[in-house]
C-alpha cells in the first residue's frame, strides 16, 4: 500500500511539478489527445509545425479560390511530412498527431478563415478520408470548438489575407450561418499571390 501511494505520488510530481519529465509527459498527452491544447497552445503549435514548410505570408495569403478549407487540407499536410522522410531522410521535419492536426484547423479557420460551408458536406468529408477526429471536428458547430471559438474573437491574432480589410466577417465562420455564394470573390488588381 505504501509503495502504491508513493508511486502515485511520484506520477503527480513528475506531471505537476515542472521539469523536463513533466513537461515531455504532458506534451506527449496533448499530442495524443488525452489532454487538450488551449487556445494559445494550439497557436503557438500550428506555428511550430506549419512553419517548416511555409512561411506565415504564405499562409496568410491562403484563400477559398487556392484550394479546400483546413480541414480538408491539414490532413494531406501529413502525407507531404512522410514523403520528405522518405525522399530526404537527412531533413528533419516534425510530423503531426490526429489530435494535433485537430488542434491546428481550428488556430487555420480562426485566424486565417473557414470556409467549411462553401464546400458541400460529402465533397469535405471524402477530402478528409480515414481521419475520425477531423470528420468528427468538421461537423461539429463552430461555437462548439472550444480552440477555434476562442481564437476568432482575437483580432490580434488574424493573418487572413483581408485582415484589416472591411467586410472581414465574410472570411470568418459564423455560427450556424451558411455562406452566400460569392462572398470570397477577389477583384481585379487584388494583392493576392499565388504560387
Amino acid at each position: 500500500m505504501t509503495g502504491l501511494i508513493l508511486l502515485a505520488g511520484l506520477a503527480i510530481g513528475t506531471v505537476t511539478i515542472p521539469n523536463p519529465l513533466g513537461s515531455y509527459i504532458i506534451s506527449e498527452a496533448k499530442a495524443s489527445g488525452y489532454i487538450e491544447y488551449t487556445p494559445i497552445e494550439a497557436f503557438d503549435l500550428a506555428k511550430d509545425i506549419c512553419t517548416q514548410c511555409h512561411t506565415e505570408d504564405r499562409i496568410r495569403m491562403y484563400c477559398p479560390r487556392c484550394g479546400p478549407p483546413f480541414v480538408a487540407v491539414v490532413p494531406h499536410m501529413q502525407t507531404f511530412v512522410d514523403n520528405y522522410r522518405k525522399t530526404k531522410p537527412k531533413l528533419k521535419v516534425k510530423g503531426m498527431t490526429e489530435p494535433q492536426a485537430v488542434a491546428i484547423v481550428q488556430v487555420y479557420n480562426a485566424i486565417v478563415g473557414n470556409w467549411e460551408t462553401d464546400f458541400r458536406e460529402q465533397d469535405i468529408l471524402k477530402l478528409i478520408g480515414g481521419y475520425e477526429l477531423l470528420s468528427k471536428l468538421f461537423l461539429t458547430p463552430v461555437e462548439d470548438r472550444p480552440i477555434e471559438y476562442a481564437l476568432s474573437r482575437r483580432e490580434d491574432l488574424n493573418i487572413g489575407h483581408l485582415s484589416g480589410a472591411s467586410g472581414l466577417g465574410a472570411t470568418k465562420a459564423k455560427p450556424a450561418e451558411k455562406a452566400v455564394a460569392g462572398d470570397h470573390k477577389h477583384k481585379e488588381g487584388d494583392d493576392h499571390d499565388h504560387e
